[in-house]
């Protein structure tokens, strides 16, 4: 394995050791690595993606997660672009690109997963702004549950009792709406630039951040404060390993597990007999022991992209283990989509196992590009799949 890189992460890591000893000093060690380094915060406090897990209320997560959050000022930096000052569709297209990974002239060395809350696709900024009284112009960092029909959404800004307009119309206490109607229903003779169904848009505002969501009930537990994604072991323990690296963005979500390796590359239509040969050719690449949660974080280092893949396994043992695996498979793997190695997409720069956490850190290959692990994540590649 690769070693660290740079002093400013072993400094990181030498700081994250001496806060863990203090803390747990008295511990029985039992909770094996899963503990909780830092209080859940609010992205109010300055962004991290742990900060970003805990504007998510618990009570609006059914079984699965998908979570795409980013600083977008941050980003916008990294890439050396500026954020456009006019919200027509020509205006911000080259910003977005830039941030998107989209541009084939000019690519930059940031990812951002914008959420599906913007409706960038069907509306300019400046469209959502009329309606809304704000744009993703305005924002300086969010999160996204991104589960439909339930989306979540938090963004924060410089934002005040004026933003929201005035157009809005209440429907409870500190939550307004676009369209009125029950929760997740279509008008599609209101569709509109928040939504192309006409769904209504439920908000709310709590200081520099505003909720919005097609669920009023989670737009109200936000309001209320409680229990958030923040407090889910293990999302937190991979967003924590993600904040160690200086993430700026990055998606996080749930595995399950107890899949066979190929039948998740191959999919229900293949044969047993493709089965078999499949999971003979995969042998010792997807680790023994199943991880439960996985995070892609991206970072700047010195202008250059770097990509930190995040995996929780049950205990230290398990991703030492898997660790073992993952960098193979990272290193010697084939692409389940292209029958492209991966190293064809990026670079192995280190491996680490840290308990129960094992971050893989990639750079992209010449002809490689910022999103690759992303788009892997979304079409199951092997180096996303849990037994």
């Amino acid at each position: 394995m690769g070693n660290r890189r740079t002093t400013a992460r072993l400094a990181v890591l030498a700081v994250a050791a001496t806060v863990l000893v203090a803390g747990c000093s008295d511990d029985d060690g039992s909770n094996d690595g899963d503990e909780k380094r830092r209080s859940p915060q609010s992205l109010s406090e300055g962004y991290s993606v742990r900060g970003a897990l805990a504007e998510i209320p618990a009570s609006a997560v059914d079984d699965d997660v998908l979570v795409q959050t980013a600083d977008l000022r941050a980003a916008t930096e990294a890439a050396g672009l500026d954020v456009p000052t006019d919200g027509s569709r020509e205006a911000t297209s080259p910003w977005l690109s830039g941030l998107t990974d989209a541009s084939s002239e000019s690519p930059t060395p940031v990812f951002v997963p914008f959420g599906e809350s913007f409706n960038l696709q069907a509306a300019a900024p400046e469209e959502f702004a009329e309606l809304l009284g704000w744009s993703v112009l305005d924002v300086d960092s969010f999160v996204e549950l991104s589960v439909p029909p339930g989306r979540f959404a938090v963004v924060t800004g410089d934002f005040d009792d004026d933003t929201l307009s005035s157009d809005l119309t209440e429907v409870g206490d500190g939550v307004v709406t676009d369209v009125e109607g029950e929760d997740f229903e279509n008008h599609l003779d209101a569709v509109n630039a928040a939504n192309r169904l006409g769904v209504p848009t439920r908000l709310a505002r709590q200081e520099d951040r505003i909720a919005l969501s097609p669920s009023t009930p989670a737009v109200e537990s936000w309001l209320e404060g409680g229990d958030s994604l923040a407090d889910d072991d293990s999302l937190a323990a991979v967003a924590d390993a993600l904040d160690d690296e200086g993430a700026i963005s990055a998606v996080l979500t749930r595995v399950e597990g107890g899949a066979d390796p190929a039948s998740a590359v191959l999919g229900s239509q293949a044969s047993p007999e493709q089965l078999e040969a499949l999971n003979e050719q995969l042998e010792g690449s997807v680790p023994e022991d199943p991880f439960d949660a996985v995070g892609i974080g991206w970072s700047v280092d010195d202008g250059e992209a770097e990509v930190h893949v995040a995996y929780h396994f049950d205990s230290t043992d398990a991703a030492r283990d898997g660790a073992e695996v993952l960098e193979k498979t990272y290193r010697e793997g084939t692409s389940s989509v292209s029958r492209t190695p991966y190293s064809d997409y990026l670079d192995v720069e280190d491996v680490d196992a840290d308990g129960p956490v094992v971050t893989v850190t990639v750079t992209p290959a010449e002809q490689g590009r910022t999103s690759f692990l992303y788009q892997a994540l979304q079409q199951r590649e092997l180096l996303f799949v849990s037994r």
